[in-house]
């Protein structure tokens, strides 16, 4: 159990115990305030006995008030007792009575009955502090068996109007039964602890839970475990911690995403540089055993170190634009005039292949974008659809413009691009058909130039009415400039 369990289970107590011990508190002080016994508040069960009392006495005496009396002391669900008391202060059962008994009979002054020879009795009702503790020493049961007051002597103070008559009935016979163990106070105290004890654990266990489930994960990622992901049952709690997870998912797939494109660049420039590198080393030495041909191998090198350095500047750009590090300069840009510029050097590429290369364009448009970048994004998709057509077909580019968004449509009429491969056409160095030539990174730059120009590059296949492809579209999406 980590440290936040214990916390909120300790803080669940401490609020109980501090809330008890106010009540508590308040309780002693104000009976502290007073060290007399105080009047009861008379409830309708009581109420009932003492206004029922002068009909007991004219029913059967002060003989049956007496009885009467005794039964509601025996009976341990009564918390407060009533005393019966002549105009001397003598309780009629022979109990102990209160000192200030003359000034509590001034609050409850309703109170009086009056027996057969006319001697006044008064009804007080006093609190029963012994009742609780008594009732928790019990038990359940341990009352039930306990025997009835004995017959009451005859008390000297009675002597003027005769000794009070004999309680018959009441020797012999067992206090009333107590009442259910669900009643305790013992088995209340109980629920009690448990109820709490249980919800506290609960509550404990739910909010301490997903945060070690966090931390888990956690130091899964500083052990390099990218891969780590949070299960459902954190993920799927509609609350602040079921957010947290999702989102610790999230950041967790974008760390792997980018340590494992990392790994991916790095070894695949690592190819890339691998092969031109070799051939350099190979026309080295063939210049050494052949001086006479040191002229073809000088321009061999040249070709190879041109490639090179073409290769280079290909990670550079793409380096810059992956990490943001190129500056974008947006401006008024004429995509016609643009468009234009680009294919003038595609023709003279196309024509030398027996391939054409056609603009189609309604008029001109005006965006707001970064020409340098726009320009190398549209050079590397019509060179490559320029690659990928076959002789004597044609490569179309075509100028549309849709509500506030103007298209640039580049096709060819080459075999396509696998299903399976077209997914992967932005990944760095992949090349769909290896035995082209290459790196593999002009797609990749294409995507992100035209996404710093606030566009978006989109690749699918052309398919002939028959369903067979039938060439590769690359559509580029700029937002229109809005006129002022």
């Amino acid at each position: 159990m980590g440290q936040v369990f214990w916390k909120f289970l300790v803080a669940f107590w401490a609020a109980l115990i501090l809330a008890g011990t106010l009540v508590w508190t308040v309780n002693e002080v104000s009976r502290a305030a007073d060290d007399e016994p105080r009047p009861v508040w008379i409830g309708p069960q009581l109420r009932l006995v003492l206004g029922s009392a002068q009909l007991m006495v004219d029913s059967g005496g002060i003989q049956l008030l007496g009885d009467v009396l005794q039964r509601w002391e025996d009976d341990p669900m009564s918390r407060d007792k009533i005393l019966l008391l002549n105009d001397k202060g003598k309780d009629y059962l022979q109990r102990e009575v209160p000192p200030n008994w003359a000034e509590l009979l001034k609050d409850q002054p309703d109170y009086k009955v009056e027996d057969k020879s006319g001697q006044s009795w008064f009804l007080l009702a006093v609190p029963r502090h012994e009742f609780l503790l008594d009732w928790l020493r019990s038990g359940r049961g341990m009352l039930a068996n306990k025997p009835a007051a004995p017959h009451l002597p005859e008390s000297p103070d009675f002597d003027d109007k005769g000794p009070p008559p004999p309680m018959h009935g009441m020797a012999g016979k067992t206090a009333m039964p107590m009442p259910p163990v669900w009643f305790h106070p013992a088995f209340l105290l109980a629920a009690i602890l448990f109820t709490s004890l249980s919800v506290s654990l609960w509550l404990a266990w739910y909010f301490a839970s997903p945060v070690r489930q966090l931390k888990r994960a956690l130091e899964s990622l500083a052990s390099d475990r990218w891969l780590t992901q949070l299960g459902p049952k954190v993920t799927g709690r509609h609350d602040e911690f079921g957010a947290v997870a999702r989102s610790f998912n999230d950041m967790a797939k974008s760390v792997e995403q980018a340590i494992s494109g990392q790994r991916r660049l790095l070894h695949d420039v690592s190819h890339e540089f691998r092969s031109p590198l070799a051939r350099l080393q190979i026309l080295v030495g063939l210049a050494r055993q052949t001086p006479s041909e040191s002229a073809m191998v000088l321009d061999k090198v040249e070709a190879e170190t041109q490639k090179l350095n073409a290769l280079v500047e290909e990670i550079l750009t793409y380096s810059r634009l992956e990490s943001g590090a190129a500056a974008v300069k947006l401006q008024q840009v004429d995509l016609l005039e643009l468009l234009e510029s680009v294919a003038e050097d595609g023709r003279l590429e196309a024509l030398s292949q027996q391939k054409q290369l056609r603009v189609k364009a309604e008029t001109a448009r005006q965006i707001q974008a970064d020409p340098d970048l726009l320009y190398r994004a549209l050079e590397n998709l019509i060179r490559n659809a320029i690659k990928f057509t076959p002789p004597n077909t044609e490569v179309t580019v075509e100028l549309v413009q849709l509500e506030q968004l103007v298209q640039i449509r580049i096709s060819d009429q080459g075999t396509g691009v696998a299903h399976d491969d077209l997914a992967k056409l932005f990944t760095p160095f992949f090349r769909a058909q290896s035995k082209k030539d290459g790196v593999g990174l002009g797609l990749s730059i294409a995507k992100r130039a035209v996404e710093s120009c606030g566009g978006e590059l989109k690749l699918h296949n052309l398919y002939a009415a028959s369903g067979i492809v039938c060439g590769f579209q690359a559509v580029i999406s700029l937002p229109l400039q809005q006129k002022s």
